[in-house]
């Protein structure tokens, strides 16, 4: 599932691409992939993009066009309608940006107000605000399993299941610790962890398990660095001793239970 680093692919890739081109219009191939009215983008043009989460924002002269992936979305620009695209954009020089995605949960929004989609979730991982105070209080307010609060998009936007086991690889904590039993130290090597690993894995263009391509249909190099997801069995790049798998709500989850003790 394409997380934020793929994302924000997308957001600096296609902001290279295609700011500043013309809409012509739009359709849903798959209808319940976007049930709103495309002859709204009609003259418009791509004014710029940003990420909010696992969101793509994309400004328009005045509304906007939000894209989410979900499982394996990915977005293309060309002349052509790739196989499996459940919504296409028709920019007025022939090209076309499609939502292409074979299992369909993708999904596109026509907006006037991007808060409408994305108002519910929580604080973004690169921003100013997100400060290790910030990170310290609100973690400290909650009593649940760590690696489902770090999943929870309400809490933080953006991390998904690879990002959380590499973010608590990095931090020694196992995924089932309780959030209210992490010390300031521990705390503070989350934090941490949670702003390099996402910035490492944009600056390998994400990671490409399936179907996600970036912007000029590049695979996303991340997958490269990972140390512990899906390496169940293989030596641990810390101790060298397996990688274990369990499942923690409902996820796949990989550690490494010598330097992730519970």
């Amino acid at each position: 599932m394409p997380e934020l680093p793929e994302v924000d692919s997308y957001r600096t890739g296609l902001d290279k691409m295609i700011k500043g081109w013309k809409l012509k219009g739009g359709r849903s191939i798959w209808q319940k992939a976007c049930i709103d009215d495309f002859s709204i983008v009609k003259n418009q043009k791509i004014k710029g993009f940003d990420r909010r989460g696992k969101y793509l924002i994309i400004n328009l002269s005045k509304n906007h066009i939000i894209v989410h992936l979900r499982m394996t979305g990915r977005i293309d620009v060309s002349d052509e309608t790739p196989k499996y695209t459940t919504v296409e954009f028709d920019f007025e020089n022939g090209q076309k940006m499609c939502l292409v995605d074979y299992r369909k949960f993708g999904r596109v929004w026509i907006v006037d107000n991007p808060s409408t989609i994305v108002s519910h979730l929580g604080i973004e991982p690169l921003s100013s605000k997100f400060t290790l105070k910030k990170f310290k209080n609100l973690i400290e307010k909650r009593s649940g399993t760590i690696k489902p609060l770090l999943l929870n998009q309400a809490f933080i936007a953006g991390i998904g299941n690879y990002l959380a086991d590499e973010i608590l690889f990095r931090s020694s904590i196992h995924p089932l610790r309780k959030a209210n039993t992490l010390s300031g130290k521990e705390i503070k090597n989350l934090y941490n962890s949670i702003k390099y690993i996402i910035k490492k894995s944009i600056d390998y263009g994400g990671t490409t398990f399936l179907t996600f391509r970036g912007p000029e249909g590049k695979k996303g190099e991340f997958w490269k660095k990972l140390q512990v997801f899906r390496k169940t069995g293989e030596p641990c790049p810390h101790c060298e001793s397996p990688i274990k798998r369990i499942v923690v709500g409902q996820r796949g989850t990989h550690y490494c239970e010598k330097k992730q003790k519970l």
